[in-house]
C-alpha cells in the first residue's frame, strides 16, 4: 500500500537541487558584486554611503532577474521530466552540469569584468565581442597578466563543483503528490517570470533602470555583467522628433556653430595627429592635476595652443579613432564601428586631404588587426598602415600589446620622412597602458607615482620628447601643424576627477613650430570632435560640406563651444561653464548644473548662459545623430546649412 501510494507520487527532487543551487549561485553574484566595489570603490568616491548602499541593495533586483532569465529553460525542462521516473538520475545530472556551465560561468563573468571596467566605466555588454580577436592573440599574454583572475576562476569552478556535489549527494527523495506538483511548477513560473522582468512594472527592466535609481552615477555597481550581455541588444537607433521641422533644427544649433572660411590659399603644410593612451588631464600638474607626470606634454601646451576644457566624446579607444578622424561623437552603447550604421557615408580626414596631393599614413605600435584600428583608418582614407607587422625589430615587444613607445615613434618619425610632402600622420601610443610594462633601461630610472599608471605616463611622454627632438632635424616638421590629444582618460588618483565628467577630461593641443597659428591656454570647451574641422580650417580647404555638424574649428574662439557625450546613460552637453543632462529613461527629467571644479572657468562670459538654449541644442545634436544615422544623412547638416 505504501508502495502504491509513493507512485502515485511525483519526485521533485531535482527542483529542489535547483532551487538551493540557485540560491548558492545567488550568493556568488552579491560576493562578486562586492568585490566589484571592494576593487572600485576609488570609481565612486563622489557618491554618499547610502546612496551606494541602496545601489547595492538595487543590484540585487538584477543578480535574481539574471538568474531567472538564465536558468528558465533548465526549469522548463524539469516542468517536463520530472513526471517521468526513470530520468531521475539524468534530472540530477542536467541539473548539475547545467548550474555549473551556465550559471557559475557567468558568476565568472561577473568576476573577470572587474578588470576591464576602468576602460570603459560601464558593464561590458556585446560590444566586447568586436573585440575577441584581440583578446585570443594576446591570451597568454592577458593569462601571465591577470593570474589572480585566472586562479580564482578556477578557485570559484572548484568551489562550487564541490558544493553541488554535495548537495546532490546530501539531497534524500522527496516525493510530492501530483497535483501539489502542478501547484508548484505555477508557483515557480510566477516566480521566474516576476524575477526575470524584475518585478510587477509595466515594462521588463533594461540596464537604463540600473542608472535611473539610486544615482545615475552608481549603475555600473547596479547592474551585472551578465546582465547587460543578456539585456543588451546591438544599437539600432530609433528615430527622435524633438524638433518639427529642419529649420527649427538648424536654429538650435545655430548661435553656436560657424562655417569654416575657406576664402585663402589652400595649405599644402603637413598634418600630424598624435592620439596618446590614457593621457588624462589630471596627469599634468597644478593648475590641473596634483602633480605633473607628463612635463613635456606641458612644455608643448605652454608653446601651443592649449585647451585645458578638453573632452574625450568616448571612454574607450575604439570610439577615439572615429571622433578624432571623422568627428563622430560616441553616443551609443556600441562603438560606431561595430554599429549597424558603420558602412554609411563618412568622409575621414585622410579622404579629405587626398585630393590635394596628401600622402596618408596611420601609425599604431600594436598587433595589426588590434580594435580593428587598421581596416578602420583605411575606410577614412588613409592609404597606408604601420604597425607591429611593419616594424622591423620584435626584440623591443613590450610582452603584451605591441612595440614599446620610444623605439616606435622613432620608426614612425623615419617612415614620414620617406612619404611625399605634403602628407598626413595619425599616430596613437600604447605604452600608456596596463600592465604598466617599461622597457628594461627605464625600471630603475623611472620613479614609482600614486599608481601604477604614472611610471607609464612618464615613460610615454619621455618617448613623445624624443619624437619631437627627433622630428624637429627634418624639413617638413616647421610647416607641419601637430594636433595633440587622448583617446580617453584612465586610472583615477585625484578623486576631483573621479566624476562622471571628470573621466571625459583630456588635453588637447594644436602646435605649430612657425607659429602660424595664435597660441596660448584657451578656456574654451573642445573636443575630439573638433578635430577634423580644425585641420580643415588650418589647410583653407574648400571641403565644409565633408565637416560634420557637431565639431567646430579650435582655430576660433568661442566661449559657447560645446562639448557632447553619452555617460551614465544620458546625454550631456556641456558649455559655457556649465551642464545639461538629459537621462535617456522614459519620463526622466532634464537636469542641469555647474561644471566640476577640475574644469578651468571660462573666460569672457558677461551674459548670463541660457540653459534653455543648452537643452535644445543637445536635443539638436540627439536629433541630427540618431535620424542622421538611420536615414544615412549626416552631412544633410553641412556647414553650409548653419549659415
Amino acid at each position: 500500500m505504501h508502495q502504491d501510494n509513493k507512485n502515485k507520487r511525483i519526485n521533485i527532487t531535482p527542483l529542489v537541487f535547483l532551487g538551493v543551487g540557485l540560491i548558492l549561485i545567488f550568493i556568488g553574484f552579491i560576493l562578486t558584486r562586492l568585490y566589484f566595489f571592494g576593487v572600485h570603490s576609488d570609481y565612486f568616491v563622489a557618491e554618499t554611503s547610502d546612496n551606494i548602499l541602496l545601489a547595492l541593495l538595487h543590484g540585487l533586483r538584477f543578480d535574481l532577474a539574471t538568474i531567472a532569465l538564465l536558468n528558465s529553460l533548465l526549469l522548463l525542462f524539469l516542468f517536463v521530466s520530472i513526471w517521468f521516473r526513470a530520468l531521475f538520475k539524468a534530472n540530477m545530472v542536467m541539473v548539475f552540469v547545467y548550474l555549473f556551465f551556465v550559471s557559475v560561468s557567468a558568476i565568472i563573468i561577473n568576476f573577470m569584468d572587474t578588470v576591464y571596467f576602468p576602460y570603459t566605466g560601464r558593464r561590458s555588454g556585446l560590444e566586447v565581442l568586436s573585440m575577441a580577436n584581440d583578446v585570443v592573440s594576446q591570451l597568454p599574454e592577458l593569462i601571465l597578466v591577470y593570474w589572480w583572475y585566472v586562479v580564482g576562476s578556477i578557485l570559484i569552478y572548484f568551489l562550487y563543483a564541490v558544493l553541488f556535489f554535495k548537495v546532490s549527494k546530501r539531497l534524500k527523495p522527496i516525493f510530492m503528490p501530483k497535483f501539489w506538483v502542478v501547484l508548484l511548477c505555477l508557483v515557480l513560473t510566477v516566480v521566474f517570470v516576476l524575477a526575470g522582468r524584475g518585478g510587477f512594472q509595466s515594462k521588463p527592466i533594461r540596464a537604463l533602470n540600473a542608472y535611473s535609481y539610486p544615482s545615475s552615477g552608481l549603475g555600473a555597481l547596479v547592474l551585472n555583467t551578465p546582465f547587460s550581455l543578456l539585456k543588451e541588444d546591438a544599437d539600432h537607433l530609433e528615430k527622435v522628433a524633438y524638433f518639427a521641422s529642419d529649420s527649427d533644427l538648424l536654429m538650435a544649433i545655430a548661435d553656436k556653430n560657424k562655417s569654416i572660411s575657406s576664402d585663402s590659399e589652400i595649405k599644402k603644410h603637413n598634418v600630424v595627429i598624435l592620439i596618446l593612451e590614457s593621457f588624462g588631464l589630471e596627469y599634468l600638474g597644478p593648475p590641473y592635476g596634483l602633480k605633473s607626470y607628463a612635463p613635456f606634454l606641458e612644455e608643448l601646451s605652454e608653446k601651443g595652443r592649449f585647451f585645458p576644457n578638453g573632452i574625450a566624446n568616448g571612454r574607450r579607444s575604439i570610439e577615439a579613432i572615429p571622433s578624432v578622424l571623422v568627428g563622430v561623437p560616441s553616443l551609443m552603447s556600441e562603438a560606431f564601428m561595430r554599429s549597424p550604421y558603420q558602412s554609411n557615408v563618412m568622409h575621414g580626414l585622410g579622404e579629405i586631404v587626398k585630393p590635394y596631393g596628401y600622402s596618408t599614413a596611420f601609425f599604431h605600435g600594436a598587433k595589426n588587426g588590434s580594435m580593428y584600428f587598421d581596416d578602420t583608418t583605411y575606410r577614412f582614407g588613409f592609404d597606408r598602415y604601420f604597425g607591429l607587422n611593419e616594424y622591423p625589430d620584435s626584440s623591443q615587444f613590450d610582452g603584451q600589446w605591441g612595440i614599446f613607445d620610444e623605439p616606435f615613434l622613432k620608426f614612425t618619425v623615419n617612415e614620414m620622412d620617406k612619404m611625399s610632402k605634403p602628407f598626413m600622420a595619425g599616430i596613437f601610443t600604447i605604452s600608456s597602458h596596463p600592465p604598466y610594462t617599461l622597457p628594461d633601461q627605464y625600471v630603475d630610472k623611472i620613479q614609482e607615482g600614486d599608481i601604477p599608471m604614472h611610471r607609464v605616463i612618464q615613460y610615454s611622454d619621455i618617448a613623445l620628447r624624443r619624437f619631437f627632438e627627433e622630428a624637429a632635424t627634418k624639413d617638413w616638421y616647421k610647416d607641419t601643424l601637430f594636433v595633440l590629444t587622448a583617446d580617453h582618460t584612465s586610472d583615477n588618483f585625484d578623486p576631483r576627477f573621479a566624476s562622471s565628467l571628470g573621466r571625459h577630461q583630456v588635453p588637447i593641443i594644436l602646435y605649430q613650430p612657425n607659429q602660424e597659428i595664435d597660441n596660448g591656454v584657451i578656456t574654451d570647451m573642445a573636443q575630439q570632435i573638433d578635430i577634423p574641422a580644425t585641420i580643415v580650417d588650418y589647410l583653407n580647404l574648400p571641403e565644409q560640406e565633408k565637416i560634420l555638424p557637431f565639431g567646430r574649428s579650435l582655430l576660433e574662439q568661442n566661449a559657447r563651444a560645446d562639448a557632447i557625450i553619452k555617460e551614465d546613460d544620458a546625454f550631456w552637453l556641456l558649455s559655457q561653464g556649465k551642464y545639461v543632462k538629459l537621462p535617456m529613461a522614459e519620463g526622466a527629467l532634464v537636469e542641469t548644473g555647474e561644471l566640476p571644479k577640475t574644469f578651468t572657468k571660462p573666460a569672457g562670459l558677461v551674459q548670463p548662459v541660457n540653459l534653455e538654449k543648452l537643452e535644445q541644442r543637445l536635443k539638436a545634436y540627439i536629433q541630427i545623430y540618431t535620424n542622421g544615422l538611420i536615414d544615412n544623412s549626416l552631412y544633410n547638416f553641412s556647414s553650409e546649412k548653419k549659415q
